[in-house]
Parts: C-alpha cells; structure tokens; sequence
C-alpha cells in the first residue's frame, strides 16, 4: 500500500494507523532475513499530538541520519555507540507531520560504496533476488519500502544513493536540489553533494513527503495537454545491460506513442568534465565535513573512526582519499562545477527539452559477492564506477533527479529504472514531469513471491533499546 492509500483509508475511519502499523511491524518481522534494517525501533518515534499529511505513516531513515535517543552509526564500527541527543531537521519535520519513525536501515559503510554491504550489519538483499544488492549506498531504505515494511524512507544521495538503490529494488526515488530540504544532523561526507531523499512506491509518495520536508505546497501532475519533450545523450544509451537496454527501449516506444517527442541533447563532454572534479569535490570536503560531525557528537575522533573502519573498499578509498585534495585544488574544481551547470541548463535550454531522459543505472543488480566487479557485455568492468556511471552527473553537479522502475528486464527478471533528471532547483518541475508520465511509464509490480533468503545471523534485523 502507498502512504498516500493508507491516508485517504485512515482518514475515512477504514484503517486504523496503530493496526496498519503492527502489521507493518509483521511484515518486516516475517522478511528480516533480507536484511533491510539495522534496528527495529522497540518504540516508534513520534510526536505527540502532531498531526499532518503524514499522521500515522510509518517511516524508516538511513543509519546516517539523527533520530534522537537512536544511534547513527553510519554503518561503521566506532559509531555504534553513537546514540543522537536531538532529531536531525528533516526528522523534526516529519514527525511534526506526523510520521512514525518505526527502523533504521543498512547502509554502506560511511557512505562510501554501491553495494551497501558493511561489516557491521551485514549485507541487505534484494527482494527480487536475495542473492543480489539491493545498491548503495542507501540500500537498506531501498529495500525496506520494496518489501513492504513501511511506505516510505528516507535514504541520502551523493553520487545516486537513493536513485540507484530505488531503480535496483523497482521503487521510486528522488534527490531534490541542494538546500531544498533541512540540512544537518547526518553523518556527512560531501557537503557540496550531499541531499536526503525520499524512497517510495509512487510519484505521489514522493510528492507529498518533498511537500513536507520542503515546506511548500504538494506538486502536481503537468498540464497533459502541454507538449512534452525529453533529452536523450549519447553518454546514457551506451554499454548498457542486455536487460536495462530491453526495457529503455521499451520505455522510449511508450512515450513517443503518447505523444512524448524525444529528442537528442548531446550532453557526453559535460559528463566527462563532471566525472574529472566528483572525487576531487568528495576528497576536498569529507575530513573537514565527518571531523565537524564528530565534534559536535561526543567528541570521536576521527582516527579513531578509521582505525575501526570494517570495510576493504571503504578503507582503501579512505586511505587513498583523505588529504590527497588541495584547497586550489577543491576551488578549482566548484569553479568547475559552477560552469558545468550553467552549460548544462543552458543545452537543455537551447534544445527546449523539459527534462533528459536516461536508465538509471546501466545494469541490473549485481550479485552479493560481485563487490569488485561485474560482467558487462562480456568484460569485467567496475562494481562501483559502474553503478553510479549515470547517476553521478547529477550528484556531482547537484541537479534533481527522480528515479521511476520501469518493468523487469526479460532476461534476469530483475527491475530496471529510467532517470529524469532537469537544471538545479527545477525540483517542482521535475516532479509534475514525473507524476504526469508515471502513469504511462510506472511498473507498479511487487515482489509479492519473496523468495526465502538464507539463514545467516548477520543477516538478522536487531533491535536497539
């Protein structure tokens, strides 16, 4: 059930919200072997009194994110102790709506990774697979909202952590503008890049929770009698997944027989440019940004962090990132970014598109042990890279981007999903985009036949106190 159902049925007296919630409580209960969750909240967070378009809709937040009384471990060890003396705003917002913050979720650790898996909570599965990921880094968030253990999350992007984990888990997620909602109270890592997002299982979820967490009026679906026209670069057709390349297809043939023209936008250098400053933005932020954190939640150093660090992947990159960016270095690269965006709206501009048009992500989920690499049109190119190859534009340069599943790929089953994306602070323009075309293009198909994950004990869901 959407959030947006359980209102309208709890606001007509047919459901009751504690009920809906225990039998939320039920179901994760009944799918914990997935992994989804790195606590169950013994008591759901909320506030008393408060009611609002999220009154009774029960919410689950990336582990980065500050639920007061909760840990924020970001998915790594020396922040397991890490309990938030006070909601980060965006929470405040919501349960001020009303919300009910049941569970947090698997994350990768500190953010730094595609797959979600990290040595602390172990390895979120996908529903449609358990022997695959469910993405990164908000992976968990993904995976929570795909198997029905709440409506909606919140998860957090920085180079496609909410859309990619949405498109591999066939859910929706949304990355708004920077500075579009509360910023704060969350383990950072790229200021310049980093935004919460909502995941959840429409364009009208979606909606009324960016009309929440932005305090501004609920979105609406465009004008369907206005013409349409969406990008497409060469950058985002190419090298794809048998199965991703199936279904986008199959999406564009859609469109165009509604009416949607689809046209040529050429945007590959600006992709190419934004690829050459996203570490150097990352690496030129991340020690100042998680020490400022740490300061200010009990004083753990930031040695201390990286010593505990659980992860390979994540060690290396720390190890090879931090203090490898000069401040000339990281200025260049925003004076970079700040040209790389004025380009970009202006192409868009020019070619009068509404929005570019894109998968996603170029593949379909990975399997669990495929951490390294994968198989992509018969070579073994990077785990990581590969991921985030598309969704990455818009983290690093800091444009709206909503991800909507599209249908399953005819050879591994699994979801795909189709990225719109638009110039920075086109937030409301891309979401009426999206509700307006989500009904032609939106798979509304659930992994309602959940295959059984293995018995693993870290693959349980705990429960914090």
């Amino acid at each position: 059930m959407t959030a947006t159902k359980a209102r309208q049925l709890i606001d007509a007296g047919h459901l009751d919200a504690k009920q809906y919630r225990q039998a939320l409580q039920r179901r994760s209960e009944q799918v914990q072997e997935y992994n989804a969750l790195t606590a169950l909240l013994p008591a759901p967070v909320q506030q008393a009194g408060a009611s609002g378009p999220l009154s009774g809709i029960p919410v689950v937040v990336k582990d980065s994110i500050d639920i007061a009384g909760v840990a924020s471990t970001a998915g790594t060890p020396a922040l397991a102790g890490n309990i938030a003396q006070e909601h980060a705003p965006l929470i405040q917002r919501l349960v001020e709506a009303g919300a009910v913050i049941v569970g947090k979720t698997v994350m990768h650790e500190l953010s730094l990774g595609g797959t979600s898996h990290n040595g602390l909570h172990g390895q979120p599965r996908n529903p449609w697979d358990p022997w695959r990921v469910s993405g990164g880094s908000s992976g968990g968030s993904a995976s929570a909202v795909a198997l029905g253990i709440a409506p909606i999350s919140i998860g957090a992007d920085t180079g496609g952590s909410v859309r990619m984990p949405a498109a591999l888990c066939g859910v929706v997620g949304f990355r708004p503008s920077l500075g579009r909602y509360p910023e704060g109270g969350a383990v950072p890592l790229s200021p310049t890049r980093d935004t919460a997002g909502p995941i959840a299982r429409s364009v009208d979820d979606i909606c009324l929770v960016d009309a929440v967490l932005s305090g501004r009026s609920t979105v609406a679906p465009s004008d369907p009698a206005t013409p349409l026209i969406l990008g497409l670069s060469p950058a985002h057709v190419r090298d794809l997944d048998a199965d991703v390349s199936a279904v986008f297809a199959a999406t564009r043939a859609r469109l165009q027989e509604n009416g949607v023209r689809i046209v040529p936008v050429d945007v590959d250098d600006l992709v190419d440019r934004a690829r050459a400053i996203a570490f150097t933005l990352v690496w030129g932020e991340a020690e100042q940004a998680l020490q400022h954190y740490l300061d200010t939640h009990g004083g753990i150093s930031l040695s201390t962090v990286l010593e505990q660090v659980s992860r390979p992947d994540v060690a290396q990159a720390l190890r090879t990132g931090l203090g490898s960016v000069t401040a000339q270095q990281h200025r260049a690269a925003m004076e970079e970014r700040r040209a790389l965006r004025e380009a970009f709206t202006a192409r868009l501009e020019v070619a009068g598109v509404s929005a570019l048009l894109f998968p996603t992500v170029p593949v379909v989920a990975p399997g669990l042990s495929q951490d390294l690499s994968i198989n992509l049109n018969g070579r073994q190119v990077p785990t990581f890279a590969t991921l985030i190859r598309h969704a990455d534009f818009g983290g690093t340069l800091g444009l709206p981007g909503i991800s909507l599943p599209v249908g399953a790929g005819p050879g591994s089953g699994l979801p795909v999903g189709v990225e719109l994306t638009c110039p920075p602070e086109g937030d409301e323009h891309l979401l009426a985009l999206a509700a307006q075309l989500a009904p032609l293009i939106h798979d509304v198909t659930f992994p309602t036949h959940l295959v059984p994950a293995p018995n693993h004990t870290s693959a349980t869901s705990r429960t914090t106190s």
